[in-house]
């Protein structure tokens, strides 16, 4: 299972709570529980971070096969339309912005916007859903799911509010990865196995831009003196939590002894909002939307970066990736597609120790060292 938050005893005790206490209000709802005849509409709960909505992909695609003439919707940010676009894993995205998933204040109860959550609910109930799936092991996450009046509503025993579930899927410590936690809960689907997940062939992270979209970015990588098919390392040194930044300096180390070796370009992603910094080594230095940096990507030998979101929309892309992970655990979250190379052993909550620059240099040269698949 991977952790979607620290779990602590005292968490864990107190759901427990909740659960047993509400335990009645369980058995009555599973007495009056139904299952619709036939899956026409499905809702995946994902509305938080950017690498969060790529690592629900491979559900998604699993819905699609599980059902392919049912309508999926996706309950996201506003960025989940953005990455999603172009995929074709899912018909709509119902955009919001959920309080608890803010990065600072999320438990003072002053910035939620009752009205706008109310109104929220009334929409996702005129959708009529068969079915909702939820991974993410929250209280609130179940809540809504009910409140939505879909007849089945599938997500995880642990976390509290099980008991507003239809299908509880036990967690097991034994699933490590979270797209594993995503694909074991199509296992109450399979009525031959009720308790086995999906294999994962077939069903890893996956995300597409359009040939207008690289088209774009070819001319653009022209503009500032590259060939578009030529060899291009990709770098982006920041990330969503400040804990998980390797120090710039050391990325453009790596970055530099890459360039002289292999005769590489050297692009620099910017996040939204940094100061543009000098970066000598880079033959270009961006500041993109997400699908124009996915759009350049595409165009890529190799991605450089920390545990992120644009690792994870990388991955998804089928980009070479190397990745340096500080406290995020690489066993939860590592880039999932074989052969993606991450250097450092978080803990998932705690800073460990920094890898070195020889270390993810190495990891870098191993992973340019092998074929790169054409781009879709």
């Amino acid at each position: 299972m991977a952790e979607t938050w620290r779990v602590t005893r005292g968490k864990v005790a107190t759901f427990r709570f909740i659960d047993a206490l509400f335990w009645p209000v369980g058995k009555l709802l599973s007495l009056r529980r139904r299952h619709a005849a036939e899956v026409s509409s499905v809702l995946v709960m994902e509305p938080w971070y950017i690498g969060d909505v790529v690592l629900a992909t491979p559900i998604l695609r699993a819905i699609r096969k599980r059902f392919p003439s049912a309508r999926i919707s996706v309950l996201g940010a506003p960025h989940a339309e953005e990455l999603l676009r172009h995929s074709g894993l899912c018909d709509e995205v119902i955009v919001a912005e959920l309080p608890w998933t803010a990065k600072r204040a999320k438990y003072d109860p002053r910035r939620y916007d009752f009205r706008a959550l109310r109104d929220l609910i009334g929409k996702l109930r005129r959708r009529r859903f068969d079915l909702t799936i939820d991974a993410r092991m929250d209280l609130r996450s179940n809540l809504v799911t009910f409140l939505t009046g879909a007849p089945r509503r599938i997500g995880y025993d642990f976390g509290g509010g099980s008991f507003l579930l239809t299908d509880a899927v036990a967690a097991d410590p034994g699933r490590f990865h979270r797209v594993d936690d995503w694909l074991a809960l199509m296992g109450p689907l399979d009525e031959r196995a009720p308790s086995a997940a999906m294999p994962a062939e077939g069903l890893e992270p996956f995300l597409a831009v359009s040939e207008t979209e690289r088209a774009e970015a070819a001319d653009r990588l022209r503009a500032a003196g590259m060939d578009p098919a030529g060899l291009i390392i990709a770098v982006h040194a920041g990330a969503g939590d400040e804990r998980r930044k390797w120090p710039q300096s050391s990325f453009e180390s790596v970055a530099e002894r890459l360039a002289a070796t292999h005769g590489a370009k050297v692009i620099w992603f910017l996040e939204p909002g940094a100061d543009e910094p000098e970066i000598p080594i880079a033959a270009a230095v961006f500041r993109t939307s997400l699908r124009e940096m996915m759009a350049l990507l595409t165009h890529c030998r190799l991605f450089l970066c920390n545990d992120s979101g644009p690792m994870h929309i990388a991955d998804a892309l089928d980009v070479p990736v190397a990745a340096v992970f500080l406290t995020g655990n690489p066993v939860w979250h590592r880039p999932y597609r074989k052969n993606q190379r991450v250097v450092g052993a978080g803990t998932g909550h705690d800073f460990l120790v920094a890898p070195t620059e020889a270390e993810v240099l190495a990891a870098a040269e191993r992973r340019l060292a092998e074929p790169m698949k054409a781009p879709r």
